[in-house]
This record gives structure tokens, sequence and C-alpha cells, in this order.
């Protein structure tokens, strides 16, 4: 097994006074998800401590979508936070298990990725690929009508 000797000292990476906050946070969540993988074999419950919240994208009926960046990857992803307040009726829980179902069982080009999911007490997060460009439905309302050409390589 190879270990990194910055971290396997009992937290005096996290006292160290050169590193910063976030580094701080980073380091603490690493030997989180080692601790995890030794016990257990298995990574930890996601929370939202993984992700360093950014500007919020769009707003929904039942939430809204946030740039993200995974603190240990240094991925960029968007959180669509669902908050539970708005799912009291059995038609608003169906309509967001089918559309977390759709999303799970999909893999196209197309199609934005679903990574994975977690709950907080008061929201449902879907941590989802980044669309930089915007959504279809905006693409097509710009230009009105999509030429044929255009049209077969989106559809494919």
């Amino acid at each position: 097994m190879v270990t990194d000797d910055r971290y396997d000292t009992q937290d005096s990476a996290l006292s160290d006074q050169n590193l910063s906050p976030r580094t701080r946070k980073n380091v603490k969540l690493a030997r989180k998800v080692r601790v995890a993988f030794q016990k257990t074999m298995m990574p930890p419950v996601t929370t939202s401590d993984f992700y360093k919240i950014g500007k919020v994208m769009g707003k929904g009926a039942f939430g809204k979508v946030n740039l993200a960046i995974h603190r240990l990857s240094g991925k960029f992803v968007a959180l669509k936070s669902i908050n539970k307040t708005f799912l009291s009726e059995e038609a608003s829980k169906r309509k967001v298990m089918q559309e977390f179902n759709i999303l799970q069982r999909s893999r196209h080009q197309n199609i934005v990725r679903l990574y994975e999911s977690f709950e907080t007490p008061q929201h449902i997060v879907f941590v989802m690929e980044v669309c930089g460009a915007g959504d279809l439905l905006t693409y097509v309302r710009r230009r009105r009508k999509l030429k044929e050409d255009v049209a077969k390589h989106l559809f494919k």
C-alpha cells in the first residue's frame, strides 16, 4: 500500500498554519474517503461538503441548479437541489423519481449525465454533468426552427 507521508500524522496537516482553509478542508475530505475505504471497502456517504457550491445557473418549479466543483477531483458539476417541501403531493414525488430513474439509466452524448445523488434534511440533490452552452429547449427557441442538417446531428 502506498502512503502519502504528508497526511499520515494525526491531524498534523490540519493544524499546519501554512495550509489555506480550502486545502485543510480538502485534506480532511481525502482522509475521510481513505478511512471509509480502509474500514468498509466502500466510499463514504456523499454530502454537500464534497462540493464547493457556486453561482445559481437556473431555477425551476421545485428548486434550483448551482454550478459547483467537486473538491477532491476538481471537476465542474451542476448540483440540482430539489426542495422537499415542494414534494408534498404524490404527483410531484413521482415526477422527481421518474426524472431520477431516466437520468440514471441514460447514456447518450446529447443527454445530460447524472453522476450521483444524495439527500440533505431539506433537499434532494442530483449531481449532474454541466452543459455550458445551455439546454436544447433554449437552443431551439432562439432559432425558432432547426435546419435538417443541424437537427440530424442532435437527434441521431
